[in-house]
């Protein structure tokens, strides 16, 4: 069964640690509808992992002091 992210909506215990509103967790699908269900999560959007882009000062730009 495929694992499913769920952002937590309230605290919950998950493996015996102790998880604050706002932190995520990829479960079986099964427990994370169920928490959906209760209330207690939803489902998480994705995380992009992309950096942005560094900018750099156009060539001949005068720099700040």
């Amino acid at each position: 069964m495929p694992n499913l992210s769920i952002e937590l909506l309230k605290p919950h215990t998950h493996a015996g640690k102790r998880l604050a509103v706002g932190e995520r967790l990829d479960l079986p699908e099964a427990s994370a509808r169920w928490l959906i269900a209760q209330g207690v999560a939803k489902a998480a959007t994705p995380v992009l992992d992309a950096k942005p882009a560094r900018r750099e000062p156009a060539s001949g730009t005068p720099q700040g002091d």
